[in-house]
């Protein structure tokens, strides 16, 4: 990616690293949000628009469209993740808001509307454009599949998900975004050009502590910052009783880095595909034959920590 990522388009499926990615997306001054869609993975694809609608109400960012994409996976079905997120997937944040902020951004679609849209904002921005998926990529699959000539000029496209390492904690089990649509994911990385990812054992390298979030949000007291404290409370909570971490990995939130904040963190170019093995769905295997894609392997923890704050308090460089 040489040239400068200006807009960006986020394909989000409703959670609280979703609204942390979306709040830095908002407030870092070097990218601009475009547009938004949802999709069915952390909560369902209409609950996902409504998160996304209140942090951008929240955010007082500029006004853009929030899609209502994909209620399923390309094959098979899903399970939420109601257990880490909450019933509303920001951990009950949501509740004390009205819901008509939403009228006016939210956009009843489905995964074709969604598809048509994204490949018309990768051909209207080009170059200047990207497009960051943090929930399941089963939007974007359908988007490559219909009209790949689109994308020729993009000037990138960023995915969380799959894992180059399989967690202790998570052997025998998968990665949500890529392992809940494999054959979503197999799609774009045959299809996507200029495609980085950043896997879930890249995140892990950066923990955000509930103490820390707690600073963050008391620099800079307004009402995004009140939102998402509140949010990450049920989210850490699970993370403390499943790993034994007082905090979480913003995952979603270093993915929108690597456009925003990309001095933050070392890349490989390898040939990947992802693969459901024995021990680990969703696992980014060597493949000689693969289209090679940009990979995040190293991330700076003090700077990333840094960057998420300064985005919360609006100082992020443009």
């Amino acid at each position: 990616m040489a040239q400068r990522i200006a807009k960006i388009w986020i394909d989000t499926d409703g959670g609280v690293d979703d609204a942390l990615a979306l709040a830095c997306a908002y407030r870092d001054p070097s990218v601009r949000v475009a547009g938004i869609s949802t999709v069915y993975g952390n909560v369902v694809p209409r609950k996902a628009a409504r998160n996304a609608a209140l942090v951008q109400i929240l955010a007082e960012a500029e006004t853009c469209r929030v899609l209502v994409g994909a209620e399923a996976p390309l094959a098979g079905g899903w399970a939420h993740a109601r257990a880490i997120h909450g019933e509303d997937g920001v951990g009950g944040a949501s509740t004390a808001h009205r819901l008509d902020y939403e009228d006016r951004i939210v956009s009843e679609g489905g995964a074709a509307d969604v598809a048509a849209a994204m490949a018309e904002f990768a051909r209207r921005a080009g170059g200047e454009g990207a497009i960051v998926c943090i929930g399941p990529l089963t939007n974007l699959a359908a988007a490559l599949t219909s009209d790949p000539e689109a994308f020729a000029r993009i000037g990138g496209i960023i995915v969380m998900g799959g894992a180059l390492d399989v967690p202790r904690v998570r052997r025998g089990g998968y990665e949500f975004n890529f392992g809940t649509d494999l054959t979503a994911a197999q799609k774009v990385f045959e299809l996507a050009p200029r495609l980085t990812v950043m896997p879930l054992d890249t995140c892990r390298q950066v923990i955000l502590r509930r103490q820390r979030l707690a600073r963050m949000v008391e620099a800079v007291p307004d009402r995004l910052g009140q939102f998402l404290r509140r949010a990450h409370q049920h989210y850490m909570d699970a993370y403390k009783a499943k790993e034994g971490i007082d905090g979480c990995y913003p995952h979603d939130a270093l993915a929108v880095a690597t456009l925003a904040e990309p001095g933050l963190m070392k890349f490989e170019t390898l040939a990947l595909r992802p693969e459901d093995t024995k021990h680990f769905k969703g696992l980014l295997s060597p493949a000689p034959d693969a289209r090679p894609v940009r990979v995040a392997r190293l991330i700076d923890q003090r700077q990333a920590l840094n960057w998420l704050g300064d985005c919360l308090a609006g100082r992020a460089r443009a």
